[in-house]
């Protein structure tokens, strides 16, 4: 599978779309809501009928990043695609799961080589992850994907509000994996562990751990002070454990009564941790070689990376190093996301990918 890429700070369609010919499927980001419609129509106007989804965020294609205008992404070559949506994703997506179905079996749906990528509204994750994962999991299709940072997605050509728009594809000559990259450490055994005494999901609000309230229990177990608690995150997220593996929850605030709020809601009975950063320079290496190692030579990756993440990276001088590791080793391109998606999990401060063989 290969990348061709196109951008234009100014917003001109036909621009961003010179240099692409004959796409097999179209990922595109704009700057703003206000744009995601007319250039959706312009999209699909350009290449009837092509595959095509986008959202509203930061993007980056191969060592470039874009703030402002359009980037499309247009993949070709060795690959089948189609391209649908969920819509009332935060009321009931599994309505329309039969849209899911009917593209998994469009292209020919075969285990490690099928794979879902998704861009969601914000709000929708929830249900979004659970209806993708739940039909993609018992057929062992991957999925990532990650959250627009608006009230809309656009799917071949169309902009829908409370809505999941996804890409099914098939890898004709190889395999489609997705990954997760958590740069921070995972808890030992012994680590220290909270339980979720009293939240509210919906809102996604942690009252208390352990019968304290969230505040206090943040702050004691780091030293700080209430007013440090929001960009104490980017440093020591929470974890939810779950088996084997830790799903990172953003921090957004603190409330008046020691509650906490969060990017991800946490449940009652839910086992959390306070997390602290690794060598994310060396996670990013040793995704590399996972993602090479798993596929031999890997020929493109599609990601979404955590706006937390870019925030980091970027005040760690790291960002555009990060952005040439990546394309050093294989074709890179995606967006920056304020929600990430990996499989059955929806999770915050992650990068999530497909790797394409």
């Amino acid at each position: 599978m290969k990348f061709a890429y196109g951008s234009s700070r100014t917003g001109n369609v036909a621009e961003a779309l010179k240099n692409i010919v004959a796409p097999a499927a179209l990922f595109f980001s704009v700057a703003s809501e206000d744009l995601l419609a007319p250039v959706a129509a312009e999209i699909e106007k350009a290449f009837p009928g092509v595959a095509s989804i986008g959202g509203v965020g930061q993007a980056y294609i191969d060592k470039q990043f874009f703030d402002a205008g359009i980037t499309v992404t247009a993949m070709k070559d060795d690959i089948k695609v189609v391209a649908d949506v969920l819509e009332q994703a935060s009321v009931m997506p599994v309505k329309y799961i039969r849209r899911l179905e009917n593209a998994v079996k469009a292209v020919g749906g075969e285990k490690g080589r099928t794979a879902c990528f998704d861009i969601c509204s914000a709000g929708t994750d929830v249900r979004a992850v659970t209806t993708l994962s739940g039909y993609l999991g018992r057929a062992g299709y991957d999925l990532a994907g990650g959250t627009s940072n608006s009230s809309a997605v656009a799917c071949n050509g169309k902009v829908y509000k409370d809505a999941c728009a996804f890409l099914i594809f098939k890898n004709l000559k190889g395999k489609i994996k997705a990954y997760k990259e958590n740069i921070y450490i995972h808890p030992q055994e012994n680590a220290k562990q909270f339980m979720v005494t009293e939240a509210q999901p919906k809102e996604y609000r942690i009252r208390t751990l352990e019968n304290m309230s969230a505040e206090k229990v943040y702050t004691s177990e780091l030293g700080i002070s209430r007013d440090k608690i929001t960009t104490q995150t980017f440093k020591n997220p929470f974890g939810h454990v779950c088996g084997n593996d830790t799903y990172i929850i953003s921090i957004k605030g603190v409330e008046t009564d020691g509650s906490i709020t969060t990017f991800r809601p946490a449940n009652k009975m839910d086992f959390l941790t306070i997390l602290s950063m690794g060598d994310y320079r060396e996670v990013v290496q040793d995704t590399i070689a996972r993602i090479q190692g798993d596929l031999g030579r890997a020929s493109a990756v599609l990601s979404v990376n955590c706006l937390f993440r870019y925030i980091m990276f970027h005040d760690e001088h790291y960002w555009d190093s990060y952005l040439a590791e990546m394309c050093r080793s294989f074709s890179h391109a995606g967006m920056v996301g304020v929600g990430e998606h990996y499989n059955t999990q929806f999770v915050n401060q992650t990068m999530c990918c497909l790797a394409f063989e």
